[in-house]
């Protein structure tokens, strides 16, 4: 459940994200199912060690070699991170997780972001976190999600129901596992892509982390950067440009986003398949609030999470809108590894 940057007015319908297996699955009202990627497709020690603590850096997503390095190393590494909540929802203790389960948790963060050509989280902020942490008793206490929680759940507060107001929320997963099902967003309450749009935004000064047993809260809408940093991309997508691992494709769900304030409200998508024909895709209104302004769709074939072969989807978006008003169109090509 991701909030709205619009004074923090919540728009979002209540979802849930449910952790089954290694897959992931948010549903919303009347809304289908849908399972994420594996995460073990690239091998690791049974006994994870984080690389550094909350590993990050950009990517370099033209080494084939270097991006199935990440994805094992800031991926599936931290996933296997043990979870350590020592907090209760029958006491009403919000608790913590252990500095390796938040760490393990903005590694993957910053993963994603390093992957966009994002520069990583700047900071985590210790009341943001601490919001988060109330905010995801409250979720786990309650079993259900909600941006505005009413005073009369169990184990409210209002520090976390101001965290839930600024926070992408998950129930059922916690901690790296949490942030793989942000970045897929399925569901048909999350067409707008907000969870992940918000986690990419590079315009995030910092973050908060809150981990219960199976709650997760990531205080994002805070006051952002005045600007995007040096170096952030005009244009930064995901699945994003160049080599991606297979692993971590969104279902389907493909967005592309400006860090400049570009309108995609006129624009149109293309996408050419692996074998040279146009594929067919459903593209979504632009919904604004969630982060930089971007452009979602869904690819009506679905690809295979299972095809050892590298794969490319040439992706040409058209009828962008400048803040100065020029029309312009972006291309990029997707390179599925396992």
């Amino acid at each position: 459940m991701a909030p709205s940057s619009n004074r923090q007015r919540v728009v979002a319908a209540a979802v849930a994200i449910a952790l089954a297996a290694v897959g992931a699955a948010v549903v919303g009202p009347g809304a289908a199912s849908a399972s994420s990627a594996p995460l073990s497709a690239t091998a690791v020690a049974a006994t994870p060690t984080l690389v550094t603590t909350a590993a990050s850096g950009k990517i370099n997503r033209s080494s084939r070699a270097a991006v199935l390095a990440a994805y094992r190393d800031r991926v599936v590494v931290p996933t296997r991170v043990a979870n350590t909540w020592n907090g209760s929802t029958s006491t009403c203790a919000a608790g913590s997780a252990s500095t390796a389960y938040r760490d393990a948790t903005l590694t993957t963060v910053n993963w994603a972001r390093g992957m966009a050509g994002i520069s990583a989280v700047p900071r985590l902020d210790a009341t943001y976190s601490a919001h988060a942490q109330r905010a995801a008793l409250i979720m786990q206490a309650n079993g259900s999600l909600s941006h505005s929680p009413p005073s009369s759940w169990r184990c409210w507060s209002a520090a976390g129901a101001a965290g839930a107001g600024h926070s992408n929320l998950a129930l059922g997963t916690a901690g790296a596992k949490a942030v793989l099902a942000y970045l897929v967003d399925p569901g048909a309450a999350n067409v707008a892509a907000g969870h992940r749009r918000w986690l990419l935004y590079p315009r995030l000064a910092a973050l908060g982390i809150g981990n219960t047993a199976r709650a997760s809260a990531l205080y994002v809408a805070g006051t952002p950067l005045a600007a995007p940093p040096a170096g952030t991309p005009a244009y930064y997508g995901w699945p994003t440009a160049g080599y991606f691992p297979r692993a971590a494709e969104p279902n389907g769900l493909w967005s592309l986003s400006s860090s400049h304030g570009d309108s995609f409200g006129s624009a149109t998508v293309r996408v050419v398949g692996p074998g040279g024909a146009a594929v067919r895709v459903t593209r979504y209104a632009p919904a604004v609030g969630y982060g930089d302004s971007a452009l979602v769709w869904r690819l009506a074939a679905r690809p295979s999470h299972t095809v050892r072969t590298d794969q490319s989807w040439r992706v040409t978006v058209s009828g962008i809108r400048t803040p100065s008003g020029r029309i312009t169109s972006f291309s990029y090509t997707v390179t599925l590894v396992s």
